[in-house]
């Protein structure tokens, strides 16, 4: 009989359980398939002078047809927050400095960053300074994003997850979306913090020989002249003592970064001679940090006599880089220096003022106020300078205030939005000079088979000084008094060569009169690509692309042919432990291809080599600031002038081993156990580059429920590809969109990314883009054939209190 009640409570127990979660996975579907856009039907929307409609083709991309821009705009605003609210939202919050609310104490490391920086007032004051046009378009947008809004029947999962619902949208938020791309490209406060504790912690021929402003790469470049080897002094005397004084700091391995964070971008155009058809081409591929969703939203717009394709910002009402069918273009990281550090002399007699030439200046002062999920608020005391805030840590034990031009309103507008209607580069080059923003890089060409390049952003005018230290608030070296001109700003039009390029190399030579700034890439990607457009004729946008696809590797010869050059030496020969290496080493084809064997060993062997022989010398500047680290981008040149040298006095550690050999195969073994290590192999031969090189492209909620990563995140496809290929990729950064059209032709043009335009992970379109963009399969620029696919009809008029309604 007990058992039989047992046996009834379990029954009893499991249908109440089976009610449960059915009626919990009821709930949660219409929570998730609820928060889908409607993609058919018709509606009023306040703001339109005529009807206007949007037809979505089979990836989800919208061909929006309106009266004018600003209505074209508005419906932007519509779609884009339809399929991405959450990644705006997001966006925005980062900047204000308002993650710690939805997120937690976790975040406040960036929010106090972003409070301190003050982006909320600074995008205030950058709308008040707009022209009417570019203001109308941003509140037209706004009140695009903010019907979406209305419209939504459920929230996207992520409020949900979070328990929070978007505020409306202000004009203000796409200004702060702007600002965001400062942040990304144009921020170079930490490097300049280590520039100065270097310049404080080393002899001056110490600090030039690992600062070095250009490579051979970069040169040939720059000069179209043959490849050479960059000289470049070295102070042996100088850099022996350096290493005599070395303190037991240099044991630590993280004194050693790799270059900049993942920021940048190809572009090239190509002039009618070399190019199938005689039409001018430009291919644009921007290499930034990869997540789901994609950074960019594509999208079509046509109004009036104007049909634009590209790539947008969700958030912004611009087309970034694209097509108008007579002129088309793109950018990359220019890496000019719009950013100073100053060293505050604090006023010994009164604390609350800070010196200057001549006299003394009250600090600012500003409190923020930081809400934290779960805890109590924080406040945050900001004091201001004549230059700009005073950052949380110091510099060499003094206060340090920030000068950038992401804080200064009158260097950012939307002045990119003219070039919709834009014939020829001839024009399109004053409106580039004139668009504010953060420093890049632009590329056009026309209909009319012209191409060019220049700069764009406020780019400091500097006189005497490159802006790469800290300078002293009470004089020393001047620091910029205004921008340079627009019409004084490099540019180059319809060269010889054929062709125009920026791999984010300098382009800028000694003979230009400004010091633009230090912080390029290496100069390998540059040149590679100019290589093959030397070579080419009768291009296409295949070949473009194809390019943009280009796994050669030859930067990491230098490492192999180091390697080899000890390996085959008669001593090692004979030695059966090194056969191995050796043999994995010859494998190595020079690219970056799945099956490539060698290339992962020769990208730890750099890495070793670098920690091992450049550390030491930088044990000073860690003493001086307990968190330095030595980042450059030309840190190869150096580093392969030390290996040249064969001094063992300069090679840290060598005195351990009998000779140079001894100390180099040492590190190319230690080098391949821990490889072996970290990828679980007891032979070399099974780590490919494909083994390797597995993208990690992710949701920014899929860590906090790894048991629903699979469905948000992309899948981890191996790829080809490296950090110094043309077709950039490592791990979690590389391409976020490939570009290449010929204005006039756009239907040829091609255009793909990552993931897909839905942020949703049960949209069909949520990642239907992403294995063109693995495979580096073409899709057309624009939106494809969109009969028998999803349209909206907007017609002009408030909406009903039915379709306005939000639960």
């Amino acid at each position: 009989m007990l058992v039989n009640t047992l046996r009834k409570f379990v029954v009893s127990i499991c249908a109440v359980v089976a009610v449960v979660v059915a009626l919990g996975f009821v709930s949660v579907s219409y929570l998730l398939w609820g928060s889908l856009p409607v993609m058919d039907g018709n509606m009023k929307m306040a703001g339109l002078s005529a009807a206007a409609r949007v037809e979505f083709d089979s990836f989800g991309i919208p061909r929006i047809q309106a009266h004018s821009r600003e209505e074209a705009f508005r419906i932007l605003g519509f779609v884009t927050a339809r399929d991405r609210l959450f990644q705006m939202d997001l966006l925005r919050r980062k900047m204000a400095g308002r993650l710690a609310e939805i997120l937690g104490s976790e975040v406040l490391a960036s929010d106090r960053w972003h409070r301190t920086m003050g982006f909320t007032g600074v995008s205030s004051a950058i709308l008040v300074s707009l022209p009417d046009d570019q203001r109308k378009i941003l509140e037209s947008y706004s009140e695009g994003v903010n019907r979406a809004m209305a419209d939504l029947d459920v929230l996207p999962f992520e409020f949900l997850m979070l328990g929070y619902s978007p505020e409306p949208w202000q004009a203000e938020d796409s200004v702060l979306s702007v600002l965001a791309m400062y942040t990304t490209l144009a921020w170079q406060g930490d490097t300049e913090r280590a520039t100065t504790v270097m310049r404080a912690a080393l002899p001056e021929k110490v600090l030039d020989f690992f600062l070095p402003r250009t490579d051979a790469y970069t040169e040939a470049v720059l000069s179209g002249k043959a490849l050479q080897t960059a000289a470049l002094l070295l102070p042996a005397g100088e850099l022996a003592q350096v290493l005599r004084d070395k303190s037991l700091a240099s044991e630590r391995s993280d004194l050693i970064g790799d270059g900049m964070p993942k920021r940048g971008s190809n572009a090239w155009v190509v002039a009618p001679s070399k190019t199938a058809g005689k039409r001018a081409l430009l291919a644009n591929d921007m290499h930034l940090e990869l997540a789901v969703p994609n950074v960019w939203y594509r999208a079509e717009l046509h109004y009036g006599d104007t049909h634009i394709a590209g790539l947008t910002l969700p958030g912004v009402p611009l087309v970034v880089s694209g097509s108008n069918q007579r002129i088309a273009w793109g950018f990359t990281a220019s890496g000019a220096d719009v950013s100073d550090l100053i060293l505050l002399n604090v006023d010994t007699q009164n604390p609350a003022e800070y010196r200057i030439p001549g006299g003394s200046l009250r600090f600012g002062e500003r409190i923020e106020t930081i809400r934290i999920r779960g805890e109590a608020d924080e406040s945050l005391v900001v004091q201001t300078t004549k230059w700009g805030p005073v950052l949380s840590e110091p510099l060499l034990g003094k206060p340090v205030a920030v000068r950038w031009t992401a804080l200064d309103p009158m260097a950012t507008n939307l002045d990119y939005l003219n070039l919709d209607r834009t014939v020829s580069v001839q024009d399109a080059l004053p409106v580039l000079n004139k668009a504010g923003g953060p420093p890049l890089d632009a590329f056009v060409a026309d209909a009319q088979g012209n191409i060019a390049w220049t700069m764009t952003g406020g780019i400091p005018q500097r006189f005497g000084t490159d802006g790469l230290y800290a300078y002293s608030s009470v004089g020393g070296e001047p620091m910029w008094r205004n921008y340079i001109s627009p019409e004084a700003l490099p540019r180059e039009v319809n060269p010889p060569s054929g062709f125009l390029i920026s791999a984010n190399q300098r382009r800028v030579g000694s003979d230009y009169p400004y010091a633009i700034g230090q912080y390029n890439w290496r100069g390998y990607r540059a040149y590679q690509i100019a290589e093959r457009l030397r070579e080419l004729q009768d291009a296409t946008e295949g070949d473009l692309l194809a390019l943009q696809l280009d796994t050669r590797a030859g930067f990491y010869r230098y490492y192999q042919n180091l390697a080899l050059e000890v390996l085959e030496t008669e001593e090692y020969q004979s030695r059966t432990d090194i056969t191995e290496l050796r043999r994995h080493l010859r494998a190595w084809n020079g690219q970056a291809e799945l099956d490539s064997l060698g290339l992962g060993l020769l990208v730890e062997f750099r890495e070793e080599l670098m920690e091992a022989i450049l550390a030491p010398y930088f044990s000073r500047c860690r003493e001086l600031d307990p968190k330095f680290a030595y980042f450059w981008n030309y840190s190869d040149v150096p580093l392969q002038r030390l290996l040249d040298a064969k001094l063992p006095e300069l090679l840290p550690g060598a005195e351990k081993y009998p000779d140079r050999n001894a100390f180099i195969s040492d590190i190319l073994r230690r080098s391949a156990k821990k490889l072996m290590k970290r990828y679980q192999v007891n032979d070399l031969e099974e780590l490919t580059w494909g083994r390797i090189n597995e993208a990690q492209i992710r949701h920014p909620l899929s860590a906090a429920v790894p048991w629903f990563s699979y469905f948000l995140d992309m899948p981890k496809n191996a790829l080809p590809g490296c950090d110094e290929c043309p077709r950039s990729f490592f791990r979690e950064g590389g391409s976020s969109a490939r570009l290449v059209v010929a204005p006039g032709h756009d239907e040829k043009g091609i255009l793909h990314m990552p993931a897909g335009q839905s942020g949703h992970p049960l949209s069909p379109h949520y990642r239907d883009q992403h294995q063109r963009w693995v495979q580096g399969s073409p899709t057309p620029l624009g939106a494809g054939p969109t009969q028998h696919r999803h349209r909206l009809s907007f017609e002009p008029g408030a909406a009903s209190q039915q379709e306005a309604q939000r639960p």
